[in-house]
C-alpha cells in the first residue's frame, strides 16, 4: 500500500514564555557563594570558538492505511570565530521520515527512516526533534577542539568545553528566595552557579542578563539567559567568560524580534540553514504532486 498525503506541515509546539512556574525545585545545590549578583572583567574570546545550531521543519503527515509518518527536514551547522573573524562552516541538511520503515523517495526528495519517540502525533514530532539533536551532535563531533556554544541545553559531552544557552524559561531551577536575584540582575551580571542534573549529565548552570536597548517596554525576563556546562569542566572560568561573550553578541530588536537573546552569529546561521532546507512552498508542491494531495 502506497503512502498518501494526509496534510502538509504541522503546527509547531508552542514555546512557553515567562518566568518558571510550579513547585519549588528539589535538591537545589549552589556551587558558588555568596548568593549575589556577580560581574567579571572582560577577557579575550578563546579561539577557535564555535557556535552550533540546528533547525527542524515538519513538511507533511502521510498515511498508509492506519499508519502515520511525519516527513520532515533537519539541518545543523556551525559558525567558527578564528583569526579575529566569524566564518560559516558547511551545514548538513537531511530529510527524514519519522515512522517510516524504509526510505521514501518523493520526486527529487528522499526521506530516510527515523524512529518516533512515543505514541501518536506527539511521538512523531518528538522523533523529528531527536533527529535534529542527533544531527547537531554529529556536526559537533566533527569540530576541532575549542569552546563550543550550543543554542539550547547541553545534551552531549565532547573533548573540549561546551556552553549551552537557553532563551526561554519554563522549568524552575531556583527556590523562591534565590529566584528573586533574577529580577535584580543588571546587564552583564550573572547569578552564582548551581548544579543541574539531567538524563545522566551533571551540569553547572547560571543565569545572566544581556544588555537591553533603552527604548521600549519589556517584561522582567527580557534579556535573561540560562547557561550551562558540564560540571566536570572549569565552570567558574566559563561562567565569567560568558559575561564577556554573550552580551557582546546580543542582537537588537530592529533586526531580530527575538532580541537580545538570539545571538548574532546564531541568527545568521539560522537564516542560512533555512535557505539550505529549501522553500517550504516548493517542497509542498512536490509532496502534493507525488503523494496525491493536490
Amino acid at each position: 500500500m502506497a503512502w498518501r498525503l494526509y496534510t502538509l506541515g504541522l503546527p509547531p509546539l508552542e514555546p512557553r514564555e515567562g518566568f518558571p512556574q510550579g513547585a519549588e525545585p528539589e535538591g537545589f545545590f549552589p556551587l558558588e557563594a555568596p548568593w549575589q549578583a556577580r560581574a567579571a572583567p572582560p577577557v579575550p574570546w578563546p579561539e577557535p570558538l564555535y557556535f552550533l545550531d540546528g533547525r527542524e521543519r515538519a513538511e507533511a503527515l502521510v498515511a498508509q492505511g492506519r499508519r502515520l509518518a511525519l516527513l520532515g527536514c533537519v539541518a545543523a551547522g556551525a559558525v567558527v570565530f578564528s583569526g579575529g573573524r566569524m566564518r560559516l562552516l558547511s551545514p548538513v541538511v537531511r530529510r527524514v521520515g519519522v515512522g517510516l520503515e524504509e526510505a521514501l523517495r518523493v520526486g527529487e526528495l528522499l526521506y530516510e527512516p527515523a524512529p518516533p519517540a512515543g505514541e501518536g502525533l506527539e511521538g512523531l514530532q518528538e522523533g523529528l526533534g531527536q533527529a535534529r539533536a542527533a544531527l547537531e551532535e554529529e556536526v559537533a563531533r566533527g569540530l576541532a577542539e575549542g569552546l563550543l556554544v550550543v543554542d539550547g541545553p547541553v545534551r552531549f559531552t565532547r573533548p573540549g568545553p561546551v556552553l549551552g544557552y537557553i532563551k526561554t524559561h519554563w522549568a524552575r531551577y531556583l527556590p523562591q528566595a534565590e529566584e528573586a536575584l533574577l529580577l535584580a540582575l543588571g546587564p552583564g551580571e550573572r547569578t552564582p552557579a548551581f548544579r543541574v542534573r539531567r538524563r545522566g549529565l551533571e551540569l553547572a548552570s547560571w543565569y545572566l542578563r544581556l544588555p537591553l536597548p533603552p527604548e521600549g517596554v519589556r517584561p522582567p525576563q527580557a534579556g535573561l539567559l540560562r547557561v550551562e556546562t558540564p560540571l566536570s569542566g572549569d565552570f567558574p572560568a566559563l561562567a565569567d567568560l560568558s559575561l564577556a561573550l554573550f552580551p557582546a553578541l546580543a542582537s537588537h530588536p530592529v533586526k531580530d524580534p527575538r532580541a537580545p537573546q538570539n545571538l548574532l552569529p546564531v541568527g545568521g546561521l539560522e537564516r542560512e540553514l533555512s535557505r539550505r532546507m529549501g522553500s517550504p512552498e516548493v517542497v509542498g508542491r512536490i509532496l502534493a504532486r507525488h503523494l496525491g494531495g493536490g
